[in-house]
């Protein structure tokens, strides 16, 4: 019995507690959904225009104030259809750098999308699944 409770309590400590764990829509600042890769962090925002935003962070989700940034985005709808998009670097304030793109026009619910963003000289890729769930606007 006490072996089953110290389970059950390290299970809920892990859970609480593991960044495995954590539900990666609650910490990000613009309500987007974040992915990591090569140490930074990238928050992709499609909104209900079909805009693109992705917002850029180090490992503490600071936002990273980076130079000129080569982006682009593939985003996969449901259906198959494929929309590649170009994305330009901006600065907004304190929020560090930020890629945007054009709006993707007739994009109403998405399955994956890859954010590629070059670094100096090397490319960092982004992978984001959408979670499809009611409540998300992404």
């Amino acid at each position: 019995m006490a072996i089953k409770v110290a389970l059950t309590l390290i299970f809920a400590f892990l859970l609480v507690y593991s960044p495995g764990f954590a539900d990666p829509v609650a910490k990000a600042p613009h309500s987007g959904i974040v992915a990591e890769a090569e140490g930074m962090h990238a928050e992709l925002v499609i909104e209900k225009s079909g805009l693109v935003k992705v917002y850029l962070y180090d490992n503490a989700m600071k936002p990273l104030s980076l130079g000129y940034l080569q982006g682009r985005l593939v985003v996969k709808a449901h259906g198959g259809a494929e929309h590649n998009k170009d994305l330009k670097a901006s600065k907004e304030g304190k929020e560090g750098t930020m890629l945007q793109g054009d709006p993707i026009k007739g994009l109403s619910d998405w399955d994956t999308a890859v954010v590629s963003v070059k670094v100096k000289d090397q490319w960092v890729h982004f992978r984001f699944s959408h979670p499809h769930d009611k409540k998300s606007s992404h």
